[in-house]
């Protein structure tokens, strides 16, 4: 398989970008900071409360792979994973299995209750993973180059959403904030002080964003609006990587460590020998509790 060009893989990544905003929307306090299992545009907007087994592992893989990326902060990405394992531990569960379904904003299994030996298999490997990569965050440094690509998707996706004709002082604060962005800093002490350059150049263009929003929607539209905030929000995640002051180094290592033990320990705890089929050496489709 040859390498992707360098068009494809940045098609790739904004296709994923957008993918990651579902979840910096819609997964909230609301919902126990469980993802939704959809959004629902027409006929009117929806959000489903539900979520499942493979829901939850899939929003657990994304949070750590939204750092990877740069779109979030390993300080950030911790706590959202702390939430969610959190509410995910007051989910009741069959013989270990999370239930197929769960009502997000009380948390109640929906009937009928079901064990779906597919889902548990994905929710399972899913958190194995996701024990791993907590591994493996306690032990990284930044990354200035990962920080540098997150935050220029949000300005991609920021620079597509916009409407012509094009707006000379929007241009003149995406210039500057594009320049900046390609000031690396020679060395991982400049790194607060170049992302606090960077949180002032993004804020002029969230401010000229939404001024044009509201003086004539034709220029700035609220996508537009949506990827700006977005901008910020990954500079202001990243800044709080840099500020030894609010976590130090060892406890958020800990409490990576606490996550990994706590997302291999789900996984253990389901029993699947209730599921398999001796005779044809497979596992049922499920089991209605």
């Amino acid at each position: 398989q040859p390498p992707l060009a360098d068009g494809q893989v940045r098609a790739l990544r904004l296709i994923a970008r957008r993918a990651w905003g579902y979840f910096e929307t819609f997964v909230t306090d609301a919902d126990h900071m469980l993802p939704p299992d959809n959004f629902q545009e027409d006929p009117r907007p929806a959000l489903a409360h539900r979520t499942s087994p493979t829901n939850l592992g899939l929003y657990l893989l994304s949070i750590v792979t939204a750092r990877d990326f740069g779109w979030v902060g390993t300080l950030d990405t911790t706590e959202r994973l702390e939430a969610t394992l959190a509410a995910m531990a007051r989910l009741e569960r069959f013989r270990g299995h999370f239930y197929n379904w769960y009502e997000t904003r009380d948390l109640m299994p929906l009937e009928p209750r079901y064990v779906s030996s597919v889902d548990s298999g994905n929710l399972a490997a899913h958190l194995i993973t996701l024990a791993n990569a907590c591994d493996e965050m306690a032990t990284q440094q930044a990354l200035e180059p990962r920080l540098s690509a997150g935050i220029a998707d949000g300005m991609a996706l920021l620079r597509e959403s916009l409407r012509t004709p094009a707006d000379v002082q929007l241009d003149e604060a995406l210039g500057a904030l594009v320049a900046q962005l390609s000031e690396r800093p020679a060395a991982p002490a400049e790194l607060a002080v170049h992302l606090a350059a960077l949180a002032v150049r993004a804020a002029a263009v969230e401010q000229r964003t939404k001024e044009l929003a509201h003086e004539h929607a034709g220029a700035a539209s609220a996508e537009a609006v949506a990827w700006a905030e977005a901008t910020c929000r990954t500079i202001a995640s990243h800044r709080r990587d840099q500020e030894p002051a609010t976590h130090g180094a060892e406890s958020l290592r800990q409490r990576l460590d606490s996550l990994a033990t706590t997302a291999r320990a789900m996984a253990a705890a389901m029993r699947f020998d209730f599921l398999f089929d001796p005779e044809r050496k497979l596992l049922s489709i499920g089991y209605r509790v």
